[in-house]
This record gives C-alpha cells, sequence and structure tokens, in this order.
C-alpha cells in the first residue's frame, strides 16, 4: 500500500456535511500532501459527488493517489432528482438541522442494486468518468450479501474489469465475517475492507490473507472501539498485523493533520 493511512470520503458532498465541495477538495489535497495516498470513496457517497470531489482534487497528480471506490449500489429515481436541487437543498438543509436525517434516509432509499457482470461494469465506468481517471486502484464490491461474495459469476465479472485494465484491483467491502469467508472463495480477491469488529476478531483467517497476499483495508477503528480514546484507538489499527491500511472518515483538517502525525510515528 502507498500509504498506512487512508482518507474516507462518505460524508463528501453528503447533506450531513455543511463544508463546501471547494473545501472538500482542498482537504483531499491536503491529505495527499500529508502522504495520506489512500482515497476511499463510492458510487453513491454524495450522490457522485464524492468521486467528483476526489478526480477535481487528484487533477494533475494522478500519480500521487491510490484511488479505491466501490459499486455498483445506486440511488431511486427521487433521489436522483434530489441531486439537481442539491446546490439550494443541501445548505439549506444544514441550515435547519435536517442535513443528517436527509443523509440517513437516502442511505435507506439507496438500496436499488443489480450484482450482474454488465452492472457492475456500468458502475465503474461511471466512477472513471466522474473521477476523470482511466482506471482506478481498486473496485470493491459495496457490501455485497453473504450469497453474492461467493458467487463465482461475481468472481468472473471482477477479473474481466481487472483484465479490461479499469482497475488495477479488486476486491470487497464486507460487512461481517460471513461475508468476508464468502468473499475469501473469490480466487481473484487483491482487496478487502473490513470494520474493526471483524479485524479484531480474524483469528485463523489472518494468516490466510497474508498467504494469500490480499491488502486489508480497516474502517470504524474509533467508532467500534468504545470507551478507548480516539488517538489510542487509530494507533491500535495503524500497529495491527493484519491491517495495511487505515481508513479514517473526517472532515476537518485538524484531525486530518494528527492522523497524519500518527501514521508518521507508526512508521518509526
Amino acid at each position: 500500500m502507498p500509504s498506512r493511512l487512508g482518507l474516507g470520503t462518505s460524508r463528501i458532498g453528503s447533506f450531513n456535511n455543511p463544508a463546501s465541495l471547494r473545501d472538500s477538495e482542498q482537504l483531499v489535497r491536503e491529505a495527499l500532501d500529508l502522504g495520506i495516498a489512500v482515497l476511499d470513496t463510492a458510487s453513491i457517497y454524495g450522490q457522485g459527488d464524492s468521486e467528483r470531489a476526489i478526480g477535481r482534487a487528484i487533477a494533475g497528480r494522478r500519480r500521487d493517489a491510490f484511488v479505491v471506490t466501490k459499486g455498483p449500489r445506486t440511488f431511486s429515481a427521487r433521489y436522483r432528482a434530489l441531486q439537481l436541487l442539491k446546490p439550494i437543498a443541501r445548505p439549506l438543509l444544514t441550515w435547519l438541522g435536517k442535513g443528517r436525517a436527509v443523509a440517513a434516509a437516502r442511505r435507506d432509499d439507496a438500496l436499488a442494486v443489480d450484482w450482474s457482470g454488465a452492472s457492475l461494469s456500468a458502475s465503474l465506468e461511471g466512477s472513471l468518468k466522474r473521477l476523470g481517471t482511466e482506471y482506478v486502484d481498486a473496485f470493491l464490491l459495496h457490501s455485497p450479501p453473504t450469497a453474492i461474495a461467493g458467487d463465482p459469476r461475481v468472481g468472473e465479472a471482477l477479473l474481466s474489469l481487472r483484465q479490461r485494465g479499469l482497475t488495477r484491483r479488486v476486491g470487497m467491502s464486507c460487512e461481517d465475517r460471513a461475508g468476508l469467508e464468502a468473499a475469501l472463495t473469490q480466487p481473484v480477491l487483491d482487496m478487502v475492507q473490513l470494520p474493526w469488529s471483524v479485524i479484531a476478531t480474524l483469528g485463523p483467517l489472518e494468516p490466510l490473507l497474508r498467504e494469500r497476499g490480499i491488502l486489508v483495508l480497516a474502517r470504524e477503528v474509533i467508532v467500534q472501539q468504545p470507551g478507548v480514546a480516539p488517538d489510542e484507538a487509530l494507533r491500535n489499527a495503524l500497529s495491527h498485523p493484519a491491517v495495511d491500511c487505515t481508513l479514517i472518515g473526517t472532515t476537518s483538517r485538524e484531525h486530518l493533520r494528527s492522523a497524519a502525525a500518527q501514521m508518521a510515528e507508526a512508521k518509526t
């Protein structure tokens, strides 16, 4: 991995993020300047605005970034229409204190998903267009059900995307151990993204991941360590032998700098 720390960008462009897209672009640029090269996004984050902001931020410095996106989840027609009103609606909802509620409703409504090879291809091609790049460094299935994670047809579709040069690596963002075990049946697997609750209980799966050279991205490392100070929770993830990169979902440049300092300490 190009960096032990990655920036999670689920809140870029979201209704619960008062920061402008220009401010978010600056956050991404600062992450790169600090050596945080891994940028984690998805087709549905901010109704596509997360990918668009990252695309503008990495323009002219694509080689500095390791871009991970996820698919093929899509929004309903209602929320696709809302995207057109977002420049007006988002500031108003933030002012009214309704942004978080709308974001939660958005997640509930973003359930439309087609796991076919054609859908995966269309999703990744759409992401590439929004990102303004010819390839991503990794394309992950976004929280696939266990049956989908282990479906050989899905593995074949992911392999096809990699062979076409649209992505350097393929993998899955899993929600639980059952999903991870199903994903590990796929020979094509290069990367997994796992919540801290799964990483902390890997057991015999840990050496298997290492033997196969599968990169592990850790997420939710602070919220899933209740009672542990945020700095200590981050150190726990950075020092975990199974973790190649730890994602932080901050929108604060101060928090970003603090995390980067911890990453530098972890290297020494």
